[in-house]
Parts: C-alpha cells; sequence; structure tokens
C-alpha cells in the first residue's frame, strides 16, 4: 500500500520537515513490523506541497495519477487543503493534520488535529486569571488560517471583556518590522498573540527581543513548538509562551513510548519532535485503523466510507494508545532558552 506524504519541504515551513518525515518513517516501521495494512506493506512516498495551491495541485495530481498512491496525508498550510481535497478526496483517502481553523471542512477531508478555539480559548482564560492581561495585539501571516485565528481571538477576547488593541499581517517573506514594532510598543497591550508560520515566527520573534520588547511584554505563539524556538535562539524566547495538543516534554506514558521508538531509530541526533511530526505520524496509524475498521484497503471505497459524520471520532478513538492520544488535552509551555517546559494541563475538549 503506498502512501503519499504531501508537505511543504522548502521555504517558511519548510523548517518542519526534518521532524516530519522521520515521524512518519518511525510509523511506517511500526506498522509493517505488525503486519501492515490489513496484511499490505506500507511505502512511503515524500511530496513537496509548495506554498502556494498551483504547486499543491501539481503535486497531488503526480501522486495520484503517476506514482499511484492509495492514500494522502497532508502536513502543509491550510490554504492548500480544500483545493487538496476538491482534487483528489474522490479517489484516494485525504488526512488532514495540521493544526487548523475550526471551519466546516470538505467532506472529503478528515482532519485530525485541534483547532484554533480549542486551542485560544482555556489560553486565554489563563493568562487573564493568572497574568491579568486583558489588552490583545495580534500579528499573523497573510493567508486563511491566521485570518481565522483572528477572528476566533477577536470574538474569544470580547466574550471575556478583553480588548484588541492591534492586528498586522505579513507575508511569508523575510523582512524587516521595525514599524510594526514600534506600533505594538505603544498599543498598549499585555499579550502579542502569533499566528505565524515557521521561519515568519523565527524572523519576528528574535526582531521582537533585539527591540527590548520581550522584557515588557508577554508572547502566546500558536504552533511556536521545538522547532521553531530552535530558530529563534536562547536569547529571544524570554516571556514566550505556546500551547498545543502535543509538546515533546508531556509526560506521559504513551509519549515516552513514542519518543523511545523515535530516538531507537534516529538516535540522539534524531531532528527535535513536535506536533508536526506526530500529527503525520497519528495519521498513519489513523488510516490504518480506519481501513481495518471499514474492512477494504481500497483507495475510492475508503475515500467514500471516510466521509461519515463519526470517522473523526473513529480515527481519534484508535488512537487512544498514541502520543496525543484519543481525547487531546491542551498544554501550556513556556519557553526556556531553546526549549519549551510544559507548565501545565489547562483544558481539554470533550
Amino acid at each position: 500500500m503506498k502512501i503519499a506524504l504531501l508537505h511543504p519541504r522548502a521555504g517558511a515551513a519548510g523548517i518542519w520537515t526534518p521532524t516530519i518525515e522521520a515521524a512518519a518513517m518511525v510509523g511506517v516501521a511500526e506498522l509493517n513490523a505488525a503486519g501492515g495494512i490489513r496484511g499490505e506493506e506500507i511505502s512511503l512516498v515524500f511530496a513537496d506541497s509548495g506554498m502556494n495551491v498551483r504547486d499543491a495541485l501539481a503535486a497531488a495530481d503526480s501522486l495520484v495519477d503517476i506514482e499511484g498512491v492509495d492514500a494522502v496525508i497532508g502536513a502543509h498550510t491550510s490554504d492548500l487543503r480544500d483545493p487538496v481535497s476538491d482534487r483528489i478526496g474522490s479517489r484516494v483517502p485525504f488526512i488532514y493534520t495540521s493544526q487548523y481553523e475550526g471551519i466546516a471542512l470538505r467532506p472529503d477531508t478528515l482532519a485530525l488535529s485541534t483547532t484554533d478555539p480549542e486551542i485560544l480559548w482555556p489560553a486565554l482564560q489563563w493568562l487573564s486569571s493568572e497574568r491579568r492581561a486583558q489588552r490583545f495585539f495580534f500579528v499573523g501571516n497573510s493567508y486563511l488560517w491566521p485570518r481565522m485565528a483572528y477572528s476566533s481571538l477577536r470574538s474569544l477576547v470580547r466574550r471575556q471583556g478583553g480588548e484588541i488593541c492591534g492586528s498586522a499581517f505579513l507575508p511569508m517573506i523575510e523582512a524587516e518590522h521595525h514599524d510594526l514594532l514600534r506600533r505594538i510598543a505603544a498599543s498598549g497591550a499585555n499579550v502579542v498573540v502569533q499566528a505565524l508560520v515557521g521561519q515568519c515566527a523565527i524572523d519576528f520573534n528574535r526582531q521582537f527581543a533585539a527591540a527590548g520588547l520581550d522584557q515588557k511584554m508577554l508572547r502566546f505563539a500558536l504552533i511556536v513548538d521545538e522547532i521553531v524556538v530552535c530558530g529563534i535562539g536562547a536569547d529571544a524566547t524570554t516571556n514566550l509562551m505556546s500551547a498545543s495538543s502535543y509538546f515533546a516534554k508531556a509526560r506521559t506514558r504513551r509519549n515516552d513510548r513514542f519518543l523511545e521508538l523515535y530516538h531507537d531509530a534516529f538516535g540522539e541526533f534524531a531532528p527535535p519532535v513536535s506536533a508536526a511530526g506526530v500529527g503525520v505520524y497519528e495519521g498513519l496509524h489513523a488510516l490504518a485503523a480506519l481501513a481495518r475498521e471499514y474492512e477494504s484497503n481500497t483507495p475510492a471505497t475508503l475515500a467514500r466510507l471516510m466521509r461519515g459524520p463519526d470517522s473523526r471520532r473513529a480515527a481519534r478513538h484508535a488512537l487512544a494508545n498514541k502520543p496525543i492520544g484519543e481525547v487531546p488535552a491542551i498544554y501550556l509551555a513556556e519557553a526556556d532558552g531553546v526549549t519549551l517546559e510544559v507548565t501545565q494541563e489547562i483544558n481539554s475538549y470533550r
């Protein structure tokens, strides 16, 4: 059975390539050692989604029409998700593993990850109660996911009686942020909320710290994970926080088992583990579980059966012993140099 992993291998999101591909290889090796998917050995195909719809669709067409893959796991930005789903979803299963906006998805997309509202609400409650944060400045990239995250933030801040002091949407290119940082400094915000992708988050946070703002206000960042923190560097992570359903330092038996498999496979120089990699690892196991549940390895049949409203619930139920688990917790983590220390579980969605 041939499974494709579709994700950016360059550009702002390319920094996650090593951990995504390493975690996928661990998942395939584990499944093959247990007999593959209903007796069929898995082979893995890596494909570059690029960072625009044209490139993503070209890659998707090649995977299905030329490579003849039986399923696609997408770990790319959300603006590519619906076009890819529309192009291939009726022919092969399409499992999307990236954190996303929480909006209604195409029926041919099975999304496994947590959503921004599920993370933002408990995080904002914690920031309000523990850090007395009531004024927020939002910085995101200029595409679907950050704009929807900003919409969620505005709604949630309004519910808790807070204030949005400003916002900015940035292109996914390297840029100087002097004017923006002056706006943030003058805004009166307690917290800068970020929805920046990969290298964009690294560049912005380095400049934020160089301007001395890291000593004056908190930063709360979506998808700032172990990879991004390493890129930002120890001198620029003061007062930087993140929340997610997965951090490598979340101490659970499920995660300990995964980390043992991962480091046995790649040793001490393995790419840092992060949610991006764990997502595709769980996506592979979810596909295998649903193939067993539906008693089929046929791509079109699986694609049709996975459109059901219970598919996500069934997939997460099958992941009960995997790193994130059946009912993902939401963890709060604080940067300590180039590591993210999990301070507490702030909520879970049930």
